[in-house]
C-alpha cells in the first residue's frame, strides 16, 4: 500500500508512494501500518538520502480516511486521527526535504499530510480542503503542521471547509508550487535542492522546525485530542452515517 524507492541513479533521492489507487489512496489502518513501516525504512538508510518525494498512484493523491470502515465502527477514527497525527509529526522532523506532489484530491487526512511537506507542488486542478464539518468533525489535527505556513490564510481555511483548486492554494500561500505538469515541475525542484549542500538544507529545517514548536509532542497531542474528542460523540456517528448515505 505504500512503496518506499530509491532512486538507483541519484541516491540522495528517495520516494514514498501512496499505493492503493482504486480506494483513491485512502488512509486505512493497514495503510498508515504501511505508511509507518516505509517511514521506519527510510530512516534506516545511511546515509539518509536528502530529498524524500511525497506522491501517490492513480488519479488521486489521497481522499482521507477510509470512511467506509469509520461508518462501520465510528471510534475507528479516533485511532485513525491518533496514527494520523503521528504521521505527521515524524514527515516534519525528518531530516530529508519532503516534497509532496499532488494531483487530484488531498482530501481531509490527505491534505493533512501535506502539511509537513517543505514544499507541495500540486495540479492547477488539484482539490485540496478539508470537508470535514459535514460530518461532525474538526481539522484540529492538522493546525501545527499547518498554521505556520500563512496564519490568516489557513485560519480561513480551515474554519470555512472550503475546497480549494490547486491553484487557489497556491495563491493563498497553502502551497508552494502550482504545475500544469507537477511530475516535471517536482523534478526541477529536486533538480535545484541536489544542488544546494545538504547539510545547510537539513539545519535550516531544524530551525525552522524550533521556530514552529515542531519538536514539542504536546503540541501535536493537543490538537490530535481536539479532533479525536469530537469523533468520540453520538453527533459524529449521526453526521457520518447520514452523509455517507448521500453517497451510496
Amino acid at each position: 500500500m505504500v512503496q518506499l524507492e530509491i532512486d538507483p541513479l541519484q541516491p540522495r533521492v528517495a520516494a514514498l508512494t501512496l499505493a492503493d489507487p482504486l480506494r483513491r489512496n485512502a488512509l486505512s489502518v493497514e495503510m498508515f501500518a504501511a505508511f509507518t513501516q516505509a517511514l521506519d525504512a527510510f530512516e534506516a538508510i545511511a546515509p539518509q538520502p536528502t530529498v524524500l518525494l511525497l506522491r501517490a498512484e492513480g488519479a488521486h493523491f489521497c481522499a482521507g480516511f477510509d470512511l467506509a470502515a469509520v461508518v462501520a465502527q465510528p471510534l475507528l477514527a479516533v485511532d485513525l486521527l491518533h496514527q494520523l497525527s503521528h504521521i505527521i509529526r515524524r514527515l516534519k522532523r525528518l531530516d530529508a526535504i519532503v516534497v509532496g506532489e499532488v494531483r487530484g484530491a488531498a482530501l481531509a487526512g490527505g491534505c493533512a499530510l501535506l502539511t509537513a511537506c517543505d514544499f507541495v507542488v500540486a495540479a492547477a486542478d488539484a482539490q485540496l480542503g478539508y470537508p470535514t464539518h459535514r460530518i461532525g468533525i474538526s481539522p484540529a489535527v492538522s493546525i501545527p503542521s499547518l498554521a505556520p505556513k500563512t496564519r490568516g490564510a489557513t485560519r480561513a481555511f480551515l474554519v470555512s471547509n472550503e475546497i480549494l483548486s490547486g491553484t487557489r492554494a497556491f495563491e493563498m500561500g497553502l502551497v508552494t508550487h502550482v504545475a500544469a505538469e507537477p511530475q516535471v515541475a517536482v523534478r526541477a525542484l529536486v533538480t535545484s535542492l541536489l544542488s544546494k549542500d545538504a547539510s545547510a538544507l537539513r539545519e535550516t529545517k531544524r530551525y525552522l522546525n524550533n521556530a514552529e514548536d515542531a519538536g514539542e509532542d504536546a503540541v501535536f497531542d493537543a490538537a490530535m485530542h481536539g479532533s479525536a474528542d469530537l469523533a468520540r460523540g453520538t453527533e459524529f456517528a449521526e453526521m457520518l452515517r447520514a452523509y455517507w448515505s448521500t453517497k451510496r
